[in-house]
């Protein structure tokens, strides 16, 4: 009985620390996903994208495919660029039945230029996500 309780103790811990690390609002999701890109974590960047389909072999392709495609294109254009410096989410709005967003962030490079992204979010079971259109 004792093992069980502490095997359930255990299980009760990994997944308050699990649902502590995930974003709490679409501000911090969009800024912690474009966080992933500049630290060339494209795989975790694309652990962020929700897919619609719930076929694996699906879901594995399109995340090997942004992997891939942020890997070759992002990492060239931020080192161009100098680097990134900060990265600010200046705006959001979320729909009224709270399950998408739109946030408005504003990236500033190594060399002084500024770019601002619209980044759309989806809330997946408690969660945001990247949503991404077809």
């Amino acid at each position: 009985m004792k093992k069980l309780f502490t095997l359930f103790a255990v299980a009760v811990a990994m997944f308050m620390v699990s649902c502590a690390g995930a974003p709490a609002t679409p501000s911090d999701a969009a800024v912690e996903y474009y966080q992933c890109v500049v630290n060339g974590d494209y795989e975790a960047f694309a652990n962020a994208v929700h897919f619609d389909t719930t076929d694996p072999e699906e879901i594995a392709e399109g995340k090997a495919m942004i992997t891939s495609l942020y890997k070759e294109k992002a990492a060239p254009q931020i080192e161009k660029k100098g680097g990134v410096t900060s990265i600010e989410a200046v705006g959001e709005t979320i729909s009224e039945d709270g399950n998408t967003a739109n946030v408005q962030l504003k990236v500033v490079y190594g060399d002084g230029s500024e770019k601002n992204e619209d980044i759309k979010l989806v809330k997946v079971e408690d969660k945001w996500m990247l949503a991404f259109d077809k």
